[in-house]
């Protein structure tokens, strides 16, 4: 009981046991002062002894409170330390530890900017985003809210990867797969990058949100192994916030030096704009990527009026096109785009294919490599694996 608490029924006992004696006094005849005065001593006797029963009945059920709390808190640790430890053990004694530890650095970096969100940031440009038609329904959320369950979300690793396929043509037969994350709230509805990338730039976060789910998206491909995902390459976005983020990305560079088995698996993808803009660090990034044998892929190009070959000396192995002004653009045929690159060693993908008669003709102009709805849409890869489905 809190102290205030008792100081007043122990003051309210002592003014009950002076109405007892006075009522005791003057309602019966026989009792004289002294009696009536023993009688108010014994009533307040009796609160005060009330009193501290119910004070340390409540002083227990608080201390057991406490009790129960550190037990939860101990086997809470306890198991973290378990699962650190089978970590290490399934590494081995031959196992690259240090690449583990650089891996954990990375993941808590990233945990602490989401811990503290900036005010008042310099916003960025609104990232581009994919539409993925979920099969999950969207979370329905707003301000603070969304920025709560995004941030819980990402704490909490509920990122779900989806992958959508690059086809060869005319086969339609997979290629290569594009790798794309979305968030799920605490009760499992999705959360897409149109919804929380807003408000994560007002919040100066976007940057902690793009590198944890890159990270996250590595991760999965770097322990996903089997006869589905053998000798499949994967396009893993990389945003303009990730390669400019100094701190972030010389934990990344020294996670992938310490897997560089995953240069062949995965094709690092950039919008063209920005890998034609880069200068300084941000150049000095995705040249660190190069030299560590990963390869690049230049999207989000919507035009021919471009210098492709300036994307090819700047490290681009692939470029995606958009279907539409690759056949449709006057100034240029789509063969002599794919002749030019085909020339620097550049391989051509056709983005956003919607209809069969495009297919007609990206076929026609020797185009074979494409992506895009008509193919197929995005689809989660589940915990228990993942059947690459063939396009029809």
């Amino acid at each position: 009981m809190p102290f205030a608490a008792l100081s007043m029924f122990h003051v309210a006992s002592v003014l009950f046991a002076v109405s007892v004696s006075i009522a005791a006094y003057r309602v019966l005849p026989d009792t004289g002062i002294e009696r009536a005065a023993m009688i108010g001593t014994a009533v307040l006797l009796l609160g005060i002894l009330i009193a501290e029963g119910i004070a340390r009945r409540m002083e227990r059920r608080h201390l057991l409170g406490r009790i129960d709390e550190e037990r939860r808190a101990r086997l809470s640790h306890s198991k973290a330390i378990e699962d650190i430890n089978n970590r290490i053990a399934k590494i081995g004694p031959g196992g690259n530890q240090g690449d583990l530890l650089a891996e954990m650095r990375l993941v808590r970096s990233q945990l602490a900017r989401l811990a503290v969100p900036r005010t008042g940031a310099e916003k960025a440009p609104a990232a581009a985003v994919q539409p993925i038609a979920d099969s999950k329904p969207a979370a329905k959320l707003t301000g603070a809210a969304l920025l709560t369950a995004t941030t819980e979300a990402l704490k909490e690793n509920r990122i779900d990867l989806y992958l959508q396929p690059v086809v060869r043509l005319p086969q339609r037969r997979s290629a290569f797969h594009e790798c794309l994350t979305r968030l799920r709230d605490a009760e499992g509805r999705i959360i897409t990058p149109d919804q929380y990338m807003p408000i994560a730039e007002e919040a100066g976060m976007t940057s902690a949100i793009d590198n944890l789910s890159l990270f996250r998206c590595i991760q999965t491909l770097k322990t996903r192994k089997g006869p589905d995902l053998a000798d499949i390459a994967f396009f893993c976005n990389l945003s303009n916030y990730t390669l400019d983020d100094g701190e972030f990305f010389e934990q990344f560079a020294e996670f992938l030096s310490g897997n560089q088995e995953m240069a062949d698996r995965i094709v690092f993808e950039i919008e063209a704009r920005h890998l034609l803009a880069a200068s300084g660090r941000t150049k000095a990034n995705i040249d660190t990527l190069t030299l560590l044998g990963f390869r690049l892929s230049a999207d989000h190009v919507d035009t021919l009026d471009l210098d492709f070959m300036e994307l090819v000396r700047r490290g681009a192995s692939f470029i995606k096109i958009d279907t539409d002004p690759l056949i449709r653009d006057g100034g240029r045929s789509a063969g002599s785009v794919r002749e030019s690159l085909s020339n620097a060693g550049v391989q051509l993908i056709a983005n956003k294919v919607e209809t069969e008669d495009q297919v007609v003709e990206l076929v026609e102009a020797d185009i074979r490599l494409a992506q895009g709805y008509l193919f197929g849409e995005p689809r989660q890869m589940k915990e228990d694996g993942w059947r690459m489905a063939e396009a029809s």
